[in-house]
């Protein structure tokens, strides 16, 4: 494979096509704050525009640092499954250690976008939103996500679908219930 993955036609195709629909998902929500904004703008009702002035502002400031992130794949996972998944209240950080080698991004994002997909349709079953918290830190050859989520779900029945590639999935208990991450370390 020297070094590079090449993506078929067939997954291209995917990849487009759930960025059409992330798109078509922006644009729907940002058209109901907008007409939300009006409006209360029209029934000058202005004491009530600040809250949704200010849930768009964090909005943009919350996807102004995850598209910074030094991983343009990881941003796009981050902030397609934000915009997805409405019910999951994302707290994202990511910290480079060093710079990951394309393959080890790759897992890396594939670990992400399966992680955060399950967290999500578990969302679309709740009355509340789910607030998660995850962290992620690359090195050369490997990733370590972490994540706190007061949810029940087998992690370690998802983790297995990853254990062929060497991700080894770790739970800690911690104060307010347990704390996951895994780990994975490619071969050079």
């Amino acid at each position: 494979m020297n070094g590079h993955r090449r993506t078929s036609a067939p997954d291209m195709r995917a990849m487009m096509e759930d960025s059409l629909e992330v798109l078509r998902i922006y644009r729907h929500d940002l058209m109901n704050q907008v007409q939300l904004l009006q409006a209360y703008s029209q029934l000058k009702k202005y004491e009530r525009l600040n809250d949704p002035i200010q849930a768009l502002v964090k909005e943009a400031q919350r996807h102004t640092e995850w598209s910074a992130i030094p991983s343009s794949m990881v941003s796009y996972v981050v902030l397609s499954r934000d915009i997805k998944f409405q019910m999951l209240q994302l707290h994202v950080s990511y910290e480079q250690q060093e710079e990951p080698t394309e393959a080890a991004e790759w897992l890396a994002v594939r670990l992400l976008g399966s992680l955060l997909d399950s967290l999500g349709e578990t969302s679309k079953t709740l009355l509340e939103p789910l607030p998660i918290d995850v962290w992620i830190v690359s090195f050369r050859q490997g990733y370590e996500i972490g994540w706190f989520a007061d949810v029940p779900h087998d992690w370690a029945a998802w983790a297995m679908a990853f254990a062929g590639e060497g991700v080894e999935l770790v739970q800690e208990p911690v104060e307010d219930g347990i704390e996951y991450r895994v780990r994975f370390q490619l071969q050079e």
